[in-house]
């Protein structure tokens, strides 16, 4: 397992998790991109956007305090070094990065029920690479799966396997399904089933603070995000997307023996 120390390059020093993030948002650009091979009209490589979307919201946060107040860099220079985000420029960055990706999906005529599939199997590899790589641990358990790292007296529920687990598990379901999926659809499961998911393991994690009726902040981006998957399902099956296409594809206009199809 990784740890989240930096890597020094040059002057910089670069989290090994976000390398790491930017090597798994690669990986799942290209299975997003093979994802769209049924596709009717002009296939969209996915790789390089969303990478470059990622650098896009990591320049933006991190050297966002420069854009409030551009005489700190004037007056030091090497303050760009050290510096790092700040909640304004997080908000910034993401609108940012998403506004990018919008304008890749019109660009490419892909629209944006084929941007959220995409982002959604994006991410689903992303975090599950992620959850492999560096160690998130819950509270004590007594569990024989529990893990105890070397300076620990107790043992502990091993979130990040849990989180793989889970997030294998929701990509191993739509890959088998993907036949069947309408554009969309892909977001809506994927969102909805990993919002549940990783709201159920974040019980076996520990917080010692809550906000609201006893959920974490994190808890809370769990379950909105989980309403947002369920959301864009019941919106998605109003619009009657078509199917992709494929061999599993069917068309909404059949022609019948002795019936005028309109």
């Amino acid at each position: 397992m990784l740890t989240t120390d930096v890597l020094p390059v040059g002057s910089f020093l670069i989290p090994v998790k976000w390398l790491a993030l930017w090597a798994w948002i690669a990986v799942g650009g290209k299975v997003a991109t093979l994802l769209e091979k049924d596709f009717v009209g002009k296939k969209v490589k996915w790789t390089e956007p969303f990478v470059q979307a990622a650098l896009l919201w990591y320049i933006l946060w991190r050297w966002s305090p420069v854009l409030w107040d551009p005489l700190s860099f004037v007056n030091h220079p090497l303050s760009l070094l050290y510096m790092s985000g700040t909640e304004k420029g997080w908000w910034l960055a993401w609108l940012s990065a998403a506004g990018f990706l919008v304008w890749v999906a019109r660009k490419s005529d892909a629209g944006y029920r084929r941007l959220l599939d995409a982002a959604a199997v994006t991410a689903l590899v992303a975090g599950a690479g992620l959850s492999l790589l560096f160690v998130r641990l819950g509270a004590p358990t007594t569990l024989p799966w529990g893990v105890s790292p070397e300076g620990y007296q107790q043992i502990y529920h091993p979130i990040h396997f849990y989180r793989a687990a889970v997030l294998a598990a929701v990509g191993v379901w739509m890959w088998r399904g993907r036949g069947r999926l309408r554009e969309g659809e892909s977001f809506a499961r994927i969102v909805t089933a990993a919002g549940v998911g990783l709201l159920i393991i974040s019980y076996f994690d520990y917080y010692p603070v809550t906000r609201w009726w006893a959920l974490s902040g994190e808890q809370w981006a769990f379950a909105g995000v989980a309403l947002t998957g369920w959301v864009a399902g019941w919106w998605n099956g109003r619009k009657e997307a078509p199917y992709l296409g494929g061999s599993q594809a069917t068309s909404s206009k059949t022609s019948v023996p002795g019936r005028k199809v309109k």
